[in-house]
């Protein structure tokens, strides 16, 4: 009997420290409130929209909820920093969007919450738009590829909107009514060639890898355009970095890899200057170019005459690029003056010494020089 008085005992106990413990994580959460409305008048509630709140930086799932009939939501979530994302259904005409009015993770407005606090007002207001679905698959035995990303730009190259295909290969795109060309890449170190799609399908494994000649995408408001399938490659990883003269890195410069058969394939630097691009195995040419710096092929060849020729036949690190300004270059005094004087057609004053073309005393000249020299010759 006292056994059994000991045994109900414990279990109390072990109720109650449960309740507190419960009790106590739950007071150390936080709370989110808001609502979704159609962004035209007048203004209605949309229910049933996930709202999905994601670690701000490592975008991880933290937590989710869904809308009510009034268009409502309500999420407990622990304290931290996220990026808070509106999610129709898959064939919703509706556009999805992060808190702060963008389909783009990297803009979304952050919301930062402390233990035990309630954040309401996390509002969001959806577009109607069209739907682009299709299917990702291997190139090789047509099986479905789950989790890469499908994105669509519109007629002037500007990015509109993204997705990711689901674990049975189908992807949904939701993107205002326009134009678009659909590019596919590789988001979990796969090693997975990035492609554009083709209305050819099969053919984009071949011919379609910058986009130049993509096919366009025609979508109107309020309907779903499908099926565009990609079949895609597995290749390997070339890595580099692109920085200036001083070793800083240069943020989304353009790295082509140009291919002895033809195909063109690109990517762009990360915040630190780093870049990693999936290839075909081949032959290519490095190539890379950024606003504001002077374009280059890899080892500091301005003329694809001398760039070297680098075979892909296994992973690959250390394609690296130092773009220069324009203030950057020096050329050989002597040449500079002779090629100012053909193009101007006067001739040397000999009367003026040497120095006076070599401001700098080092027998070089950079663009700054080049105008200085010029002024003295005309």
């Amino acid at each position: 009997m006292k056994q059994l008085q000991k045994f109900i005992l414990l279990v109390i106990l072990f109720n109650f420290f449960l309740f507190i413990t419960v009790c106590s994580v739950h007071a150390n959460n936080s709370v989110i409130t808001g609502a979704v409305y159609e962004d035209f008048y007048p203004y209605r509630p949309i229910p049933l929209i996930f709202i999905v709140c994601y670690n701000y930086y490592s975008g991880d799932y933290v937590a989710m909820g869904i809308t009510q009939d009034d268009g409502s939501y309500r999420i407990e979530l622990p304290p931290g920093e996220y990026a808070v994302y509106a999610q129709p259904e898959h064939e919703s005409v509706y556009i999805p969007e992060y808190f702060g009015n963008t389909f783009d993770s990297f803009y979304a407005k952050k919301v930062t919450v402390s233990a035990g606090q309630t954040y309401g007002h996390i509002d969001f207001k959806l577009s109607i738009g069209g739907i682009i679905k299709g299917n990702v698959l291997y190139a090789s035995d047509e099986t479905p590829i789950s989790f890469m990303r499908v994105e669509a730009y519109d007629e002037m190259g500007d990015l509109q909107g993204y997705t990711t295909s689901l674990d049975d290969g189908k992807y949904y795109l939701h993107v205002p009514e326009g134009k678009y060309k659909l590019r596919a890449y590789d988001t979990r170190n796969r090693n997975l060639v990035t492609v554009f799609y083709d209305e050819n399908e099969k053919f984009i494994i071949t011919d379609n890898f910058d986009g130049i000649n993509a096919h366009m995408i025609e979508v109107e408001k309020g309907y779903i355009t499908g099926y565009f399938n990609f079949f895609i490659l597995e290749g390997i990883k070339v890595e580099g970095i692109v920085s200036d003269k001083n070793d800083m890195p240069i943020n989304n410069a353009i790295v082509w890899a140009f291919s002895t058969n033809g195909n063109q394939f690109w990517t762009k630097t990360q915040p630190d200057g780093s870049y990693e691009i999936i290839l075909p195995e081949a032959s290519y040419w490095f190539y890379s170019e950024s606003s504001s710096y002077l374009s280059q092929y890899y080892q500091d060849a301005v003329d694809v005459i001398y760039a070297q020729i680098i075979t892909i036949n296994d992973h690959m690190s250390g394609i690296d690029f130092q773009l220069k300004t324009e203030n950057d270059i020096h050329y050989k005094l002597v040449d500079v003056i002779k090629m100012l004087q053909l193009l101007s057609g006067f001739s040397l004053d000999q009367s003026l010494p040497v120095s006076d073309y070599d401001p700098n005393k080092n027998r070089q000249v950079d663009m700054m020089d080049v105008l200085h020299v010029m002024h003295i010759l005309i």
